[in-house]
């Protein structure tokens, strides 16, 4: 089975990169995705940029461009807003959600987006168990529950505080959530694993960088055990 590993940052796909075999690489206008075997399967890489724009403009040239890929993953770096989880953690999405799209002046929730019954985006079952599987297997704490994305850095309590407040959310990213609403759009299973690099609070920016190599490398660690499976 064909896979997609999208991240917003060369340092959240560069270790996976490093370990693909017979590698090849393809322009896809502003996008670059490297193609290669991993474990014996196909697997596609491409780093998006940040925010919710540039995710999905990616992800929608790829599976455009690759009607194999039967199946994506969301991977990086994200602030830690509830449900337990701590720094170092993996955020693992059971669901994602838009946290700064309002349209409920028109009768929607908070987070709804045209055309979908629900606010939520829910993760492939089947991926879901196979990446608890990989994490387990490879020793890394995990924390499963909804993550939230919006184009804003999460840098405040109190904002951090409202999210978990409004969507029961453990996380914060840029990119989760439109990778996902497109996925959903093309019909092809999605799953975002996070790996918690601050709380949300004034610290977070410094948290982030200081963390970006080590939460990289955590992720591609359980990825590599995925794709054995």
């Amino acid at each position: 089975m064909e896979t997609l590993v999208i991240g917003a940052l060369n340092e959240e796909i560069n270790g996976l990169r490093a370990a693909l075999e017979n590698a090849e690489s393809r322009k896809l206008g502003p996008f670059e995705v490297h193609c290669g075997k991993l474990g014996g399967k196909s697997l596609f890489l491409c780093r998006c940029g940040v925010g919710k724009t540039n995710a999905a403009a990616a992800t929608s040239a790829v599976l455009t461009a690759f009607p194999s890929v039967k199946r994506v993953i969301n991977t990086g770096v994200a602030g830690g807003i509830g449900g337990g989880i701590k720094r170092c953690d993996v955020a693992l999405g059971i669901k994602t959600v838009h946290h700064d799209y309002d349209q409920t002046p028109d009768g929607y929730r908070k987070g709804q987006v045209d055309g979908f019954d629900s606010e939520f985006f829910d993760a492939d079952k089947k991926m879901l168990e196979l990446m608890e599987r990989a994490l387990k297997n490879e020793n890394i704490r995990y924390v499963k529950g909804v993550i939230a994305s919006g184009d804003q850095f999460i840098a405040s309590k109190e904002t951090a505080k409202r999210i978990n407040g409004e969507f029961g959310a453990i996380a914060c990213d840029f990119e989760s959530a439109p990778i996902a609403q497109v996925c959903a759009l093309y019909k092809i299973p999605f799953l975002s694993m996070r790996a918690i690099s601050d709380d949300g609070g004034d610290g977070a920016v410094t948290s982030f960088y200081e963390f970006l190599h080590s939460a990289a490398e955590k992720n591609a660690r359980a990825i590599k055990a995925f794709m054995q499976m």
